[in-house]
């Protein structure tokens, strides 16, 4: 049992630290719900987004503890957050785009229901935003029928939100 005792210690900090990000996350995205009044569609996935990935680097971190020697803990460590950091921002990949879906949940105002106008592969394509996907945006278009976007996409592109009561700039 003493010679676990350093093991036990790490295993119960993680888990502290991983219930306190939970709970912190999870508090700044009611906060983000109630300021936007508009995003509560969203909250439930990106909600099981940001908890699943907490319990990855959770999950990670405990099998360092546990199976990795504590001198090598920081290189394993450093390494998967450099390849993970390069993943999230890489150009198209699967995990850019889930990073633009908590982007566009976090930190822009474009919301299911609004109107946009977004310059796609040289084309101006306007539609109704029907649904925000942790990969897609689906916008209804009047002649088009369904576009289906990465999010990615739309970080990268110019676009306009197009309300009612406003007409498009040229």
């Amino acid at each position: 049992m003493s010679s676990y005792k350093i093991q036990l210690i790490e295993t119960g900090i993680a888990f502290l630290v991983f219930l306190i990000l939970r709970f912190t996350t999870q508090y700044f995205v009611r906060i983000t719900v109630v300021k936007s009044l508009f995003k509560n569609n969203e909250r439930k996935d990106v909600t099981r987004l940001i908890n699943l990935i907490l319990f990855v680097v959770f999950a990670i971190i405990i099998v360092a503890i546990w199976s990795v020697k504590q001198d090598h803990i920081l290189v394993v460590a450093s390494s998967l957050l450099t390849v993970f950091g390069v993943a999230l921002f890489a150009e198209m990949s699967i995990l850019s785009n889930i990073t633009a879906c908590l982007i566009l949940f976090f930190l822009h105002p474009v919301k299911v229901g609004d109107t946009i106008c977004v310059l796609y592969e040289g084309t101006e394509v306007e539609g109704e935003l029907i649904d925000i996907t942790y990969f897609f945006l689906f916008i209804k278009t009047s002649h088009r029928g369904t576009l289906t976007i990465p999010n990615a996409v739309l970080l990268k592109t110019s676009f306009y939100i197009i309300s009612k009561d406003e007409v498009k700039p040229k």
